[in-house]
């Protein structure tokens, strides 16, 4: 599908049906570097971070001895990983490979010609290679931060011409030998290695998820067969909605509209480029694909020769357009402007990231070059809409839509916090997003894997994404997980993950139950200032997610029928809540002071006398705006906390009209996935200089972060008002609707059994389908007092419990069908 021409949807997956099987078969050549001499497994690796290529930059040395039974008609040679590379093939220097570690992308893929160095029978390839420069990575296997440092090699020798896969005659694996030490004439084919270490091989380049993640493969995609991709991943082509930004300079530019076609046929886009092409006057276009998508630009030739092109995506026109080599708050798009070969009557693709305009500009190639397409390879975990959200207001619609295409986009090697940056998992990343998940299509499998991927990843003694509060929230988002899905199989799976995870928390609790952080870990609530690094208030949240997460872990332990562990964590939770009211509550108002943020946390978390909610909910939660310069920073992330315990509090309408003024912000400013940083107050006429996040700001911060896509769930949960019951039944569901002002609203909320459809309308009767196996308890609003409840048109009598202090009626339904309430 292209993915065009729909008003409705965001989602240009939607609908699809994607193949059963993914037709690829993993390539065998292997990340390799010279044994002993690995910066992530040295004690003193902190000397030697992934952002200083200027350190351990000696030359390493690798060698191979191969056999062929006779010289192909052509060959070419792949490399990748070193920043500088000199090959020689049977002591001729075949190659001389450099790239620009100031770059974003340093890990290039280079190729040449190498079949007139080949000889019949026994062949050596040598290598002398010079460490890359490494990206953005936090603590995780050995294998990504030895990527992340930059020290690997990969190579090949292919028997076909650049661009035609075809098996390798030679590629690195552990029998290649190594050396950190130059020897005389090592280079030569006569030279005996047999002294030299064996290389260290972190297994084929597609054999590791980690290899996917982080932005560690940026630069692989040039290489031929690699596809980068987990097995459950597919594809889907989106041709561009408009073309922009044209410039011919002294070529010309024909058919220019046929990139838009799924199907040119023999009407091809063509460049006829000057007999001496210069790059500053390079016939350049803008293409705008509608929306943030995550994937790849694909290009296909349909001319004879090899054609060389530059890109640059943007998440915005500002960031596509923007010219710097080089990235930078201001100076140059975050992955850069790289450079793209294709092959003849081949194809390449670009940097697999997340964009939604890409500028390209066409260097060289024949007189007259013609491509089949240029068009986007998006990247996507095949799952169904399953959950819907309508009403009358058209913001929120949208808002639930965008909110569930974010975390849409989020669903690739793992679910991420987002696919541009950092492309990687994160517990409390994965809190927020995992409800929409949930809400949107209900399919937990990704999001069991992320779960087992963060635990595996922690190693005893250290926290999960090494911040203590994301330790509580990988248990919290185990038992929203667990009442979503009603797995009690993978919940015992978890267990021994569970236990380590708690014990950890444990040590950082004082014998007065204090969260004290002993190690004093960086600590993370929200990006406002003092709620992240080693500050009271960031202690204090971090404290209150704690007790969230010990309360959490009783309820896991109680379902997995361990009476002693639930015992143990419900006093560890009343510990904490304890020490944590006492050493940090304004007993004069019974607040958490004037901010936000800990007074949200504690409405949502803490259930202590002392703590005077009403005063939370008048004094603070009433009064949400972001319109002075006194006025808190909250980010996407924080919101999501910020209107459940709006709606906890009984503001609902405040509430809704907080998600329309803040996530309705970012739509209005033309987003089409919701943003890593967003603030209401930022100047309108050029985001990026305002986006402020993880200690920067500008290109760095992304426009699709699965973080801010809290209203999707809260709108299921809180409007629909459908929610797993606490009460340890696998098949029990609260309905507790609430228009909150709005006329009519309409929608499905997934469950194991099949989706609960609600329809209400203001003044009219709720209606409800039940799927099998479910029993729900719905909450009926009364009118008056007196009001007796009708379903289906009968006076309900012994379904019906009297009057809660809210005004409501509860009817118990355990059978499946329709179901017509009223109350009157």
């Amino acid at each position: 599908m292209n993915g065009q021409g729909t008003d409705k949807y965001l989602d240009p997956t939607r609908g699809n049906t994607p193949t059963l099987e993914r037709a690829h078969n993993s390539l065998p050549e292997e990340y390799i570097w010279t044994a002993g001499d690995i910066s992530a497994q040295r004690p003193d690796r902190s000397k030697y971070p992934w952002n200083r290529p200027d350190l351990r930059i000696e030359p390493h040395l690798f060698r191979k001895h191969f056999v062929i039974d006779h010289v192909p008609d052509a060959a070419t040679l792949y490399l990748a990983g070193p920043r500088e590379a000199r090959v020689y093939l049977n002591g001729r220097v075949v190659g001389n490979f450099t790239s620009n570690t100031d770059a974003p992308i340093s890990f290039h893929v280079f190729h040449a010609d190498v079949a007139h160095a080949l000889k019949q029978g026994d062949n050596v390839v040598a290598i002398e290679a010079v460490r890359g420069r490494g990206v953005v990575s936090v603590d995780g296997s050995l294998a990504a931060q030895q990527l992340a440092y930059g020290e690997v090699i990969v190579a090949k020798i292919v028997p076909a011409t650049f661009g035609v896969e075809a098996p390798a005659i030679v590629f690195t694996d552990s029998h290649w030998r190594s050396s950190a030490v130059r020897a005389e004439r090592w280079e030569e084919s006569t030279f005996d290695d047999r002294a030299w270490s064996a290389a260290v091989s972190l297994g084929p380049i597609e054999g590791n998820i980690d290899f996917f993640q982080w932005n560690l493969d940026a630069g692989m995609y040039g290489w031929p067969g690699y596809a980068g991709m987990s097995p459950w991943l597919r594809s889907y082509a989106v041709t561009p909605e408009s073309i922009s930004h044209i410039y011919a300079g002294h070529s010309q530019i024909r058919n220019i509209s046929s990139l838009k076609e799924a199907d040119p046929g023999q009407n091809l886009f063509t460049i006829s480029l000057p007999a001496q092409p210069i790059d500053a006057d390079a016939p350049t276009l803008l293409l705008d694909f509608g929306r943030e998508i995550a994937g790849r630009l694909l290009v296909e030739s349909a001319c004879d020769c090899i054609a060389t092109l530059s890109i640059a995506y943007g998440e915005s026109e500002i960031e596509a357009m923007s010219t710097g080599l080089t990235s930078g708050q201001q100076g140059g798009n975050y992955l850069g402007t790289n450079f793209l070969e294709i092959p003849a009557r081949g194809m390449a693709r670009g940097p697999k990231s997340a964009f939604r305009y890409v500028r390209v500009s066409f260097l060289r190639g024949a007189p007259a070059t013609a491509f089949r397409a240029i068009r986007v390879e998006g990247i996507y975990t095949p799952v169904q809409y399953i959950g819907s959200f309508e009403s009358s207001d058209p913001i929120l619609n949208r808002i639930w839509e965008t909110g569930a295409y974010t975390a849409h986009l989020c669903m690739q090697d793992g679910i991420w916090d987002a696919p541009k940056r950092d492309r990687g998992m994160w517990a409390g990343d994965l809190d927020i997003e995992m409800r929409a998940i949930l809400a949107a299509f209900r399919d937990p499998t990704l999001i069991q894997y992320t779960l087992d991927h963060l635990a595996e990843s922690t190693s005893e003694g250290r926290y999960v994404n090494g911040i203590p509060g994301y330790s509580a929230l990988w248990v919290t988002a185990l038992e929203y997980l667990y009442q979503h899905s009603m797995d009690k199989r993978y919940l015992e799976s978890q267990r021994e993950h569970l236990i380590r995870i708690l014990a950890t928390m444990d040590e950082s609790v004082d014998a007065s139950g204090r969260f004290n952080n002993p190690r004093h870990r960086w600590l993370f609530v929200d990006w406002s200032p003092a709620l992240y690094g080693f500050t009271r208030e960031a202690l204090v949240g971090t404290g209150m997610e704690y007790v969230r997460a010990y309360d959490s872990a009783a309820a896991i332990f109680a379902a997995l029928g361990d009476a002693e562990l639930r015992r143990k964590y419900l006093a560890q939770a009343k510990r904490v809540q304890t020490a944590t009211v006492a050493d940090s509550l304004d007993r004069s108002s019974g607040t958490f002071g004037p901010g936000l943020h800990l007074n949200a946390l504690a409405t949502l978390y803490l259930s202590h006398p002392a703590v005077n909610k009403a005063a939370i909910r008048r004094h603070i939660l009433s009064h949400i705006k972001q319109d002075s310069p006194a006025d808190p920073v909250i980010s996407p992330y924080f919101n999501a906390y910020l209107i459940d315990a709006m709606a906890e509090a009984g503001l609902m309408h405040e509430a809704l009209d907080w998600i329309r003024e803040y996530w309705g912000g970012m739509l209005a400013e033309g987003a089409t996935s919701f943003w890593e940083a967003y603030d209401l107050r930022w100047p309108k006429s050029n985001y990026h200089l305002s986006l402020e996040a993880d200690g920067t700001s500008g290109y760095f911060v992304s426009l699709a972060h699965g973080w801010s896509s809290g209203p999707t769930a809260f709108l299921s949960e809180k409007i629909l008002g459908v929610e797993p019951t606490l009460s340890g039944d696998t098949n029990r569901y609260l309905i507790s609707p609430n228009l909150a002002g709005l006329e009519w609203a309409r929608g499905r909320v997934p469950t194991p059994y099949g989706p609960i459809a609600l329809s209400l309308a203001k003044n009219r009767p709720i209606n409800i389908e039940l799927p099998a196996g479910v029993v729900a308890t719905v909450q009926v609003p009364l009118p008056s007092p007196s009001a007796k409840v009708y379903v289906n048109g009968t006076l309900a009598t012994t379904l019906v419990r009297r009057p809660t202090a809210e005004g409501k009626s509860v009817v118990k339904l355990n059978q499946p069908g329709h179901y017509e309430i009223s109350a009157r």
